[in-house]
């Protein structure tokens, strides 16, 4: 340990570095406070012993530099004077002092206060060792995080699929880093098409990787895929599972986490773009909202538990039929469940009200985008609770 010295005092000062470089210690000698800033700077010293009366830069101000400069380590500063006075003391420590000793210093009493110091500084030691291994796995943690995230948001349909007479679009704000939530719409075959969102309960990590998981379970990889049953064994020979079925598999294949409680809710619809019928399962989701061409807004029934709930749920299955014009919509709760300063939901009423606003005078993607920026400003300026996201789909009008 390296100690700074600062005692315009011959004696005191020579008497000092007898016995501290006899217990150990390396140490600079400084005759005033000037000198003893000086030496600082260079050394950055563990320990300073700094007297209170010294010529052109008192230990007080001496203290207060010491204090203002950026290092790495503190320093730990004891103040050495005759005064004696409870004013002075509280001076001392409120410039920057650690400890205290009266003058005439007596030889046992320093030898314990260094001590003292020199154990403190060494706990500080460790915990600032402690201290930048939290920094550092935080940031390794933060950076991990972050690459999740991105690989998560690869999973979401960038490219939504166009087709000749509907058009889909979506989207999800996310209330953590990671996402709970997971949506896409899938091309099943030449005439139906696919297309879900879901909601996996909590947040973050473990949340998010249950999210991804069912993504890859609910994707166009017909082999993999429960969207999709095998008949022969070949790459044709695979028949659409209808949207009940997927849900009592899924049902069947992710019972609820015993440990953690962890389940998630479901609504996949099949839409056949011939009839522009849909077929939808609701697995204790929202039922989806649709919008006519005529301004009529009509809400739509959950027809199950959530998924992992009951090993032996039963999942109905109900059809809607849509006409040029109209808009389906599917939503996740965090939409409805977003809750103002005082507590109130957003709600189900709102949120109809709004779609029906915007039936007229926004096109699908900005109605999207409309209702989601509503649910936000509802939500102000409390963080959000819950993730939001939305999938909706347009029949497209006769050209006339």
């Amino acid at each position: 340990m390296r100690i700074l010295v600062a005692e315009d005092d011959l004696t005191i000062r020579t008497w000092l570095k007898l016995k501290l470089t006899g217990w150990g210690y390396d140490v600079d000698l400084a005759e005033d406070g000037a000198k003893a800033y000086d030496l600082y700077q260079l050394y950055q010293h563990d320990l300073a012993l700094v007297d209170w009366i010294m010529p052109r830069m008192d230990g007080i101000q001496l203290i207060r530099k010491i204090r203002e400069t950026s290092s790495v380590a503190k320093t730990y500063i004891i103040l050495i004077s005759a005064k004696q006075d409870g004013d002075d003391l509280i001076s001392g420590v409120e410039a920057g002092a650690d400890d205290y000793i009266v003058k005439p210093v007596e030889s046992a009493e320093l030898h314990a206060r260094i001590i003292a110091a020199k154990r403190i500084l060494t706990l500080e030691d460790e915990l600032r060792e402690r201290n930048d291994s939290l920094e550092f796995a935080n940031m390794q943690m933060k950076q991990d995080m972050a690459v999740a995230a991105r690989i998560q948001q690869s999973f979401l349909p960038h490219l939504v699929p166009v087709f000749e007479n509907v058009s889909f679009e979506w989207g999800l704000l996310s209330c953590d880093e990671l996402a709970g939530d997971a949506l896409n719409v899938i091309p099943l075959d030449e005439t139906r098409v696919g297309f879900f969102l879901l909601d996996v309960s909590g947040h973050g990590v473990a949340a998010a990787l249950l999210a991804m998981t069912l993504i890859h379970t609910l994707s166009a990889d017909r082999p993999n895929s429960l969207l999709f049953r095998s008949t022969r064994g070949d790459d044709e020979g695979y028949e659409i599972r209808k949207p009940s079925v997927v849900a009592s598999r899924l049902n069947q294949q992710f019972p609820m986490d015993d440990i953690i409680g962890q389940y998630f809710t479901l609504i996949y619809g099949i839409l056949d773009l011939e009839s522009m019928v849909v077929s939808y399962s609701s697995a204790g989701h929202p039922g989806p909202v649709v919008t006519a061409d005529s301004g009529e807004v009509t809400s739509y029934p959950s027809t199950g538990m959530p998924i992992g709930f009951m090993p032996d749920a039963v999942f109905e299955e109900k059809t809607i039929q849509l006409y040029p014009g109209d808009r389906l919509y599917f939503f996740s709760d965090g939409i409805a469940e977003s809750t103002n300063k005082y507590e109130e939901q957003f709600g189900m009423d709102r949120l109809k009200r709004i779609l029906k606003q915007n039936q007229t005078v926004l096109n699908l993607r900005d109605s999207i985008d409309n209702l989601a920026v509503s649910a936000l400003k509802w939500n102000g300026l409390s963080p959000m609770t819950d993730d939001m996201s939305i999938v909706g789909l347009e029949v497209k009008k006769d050209d006339i």
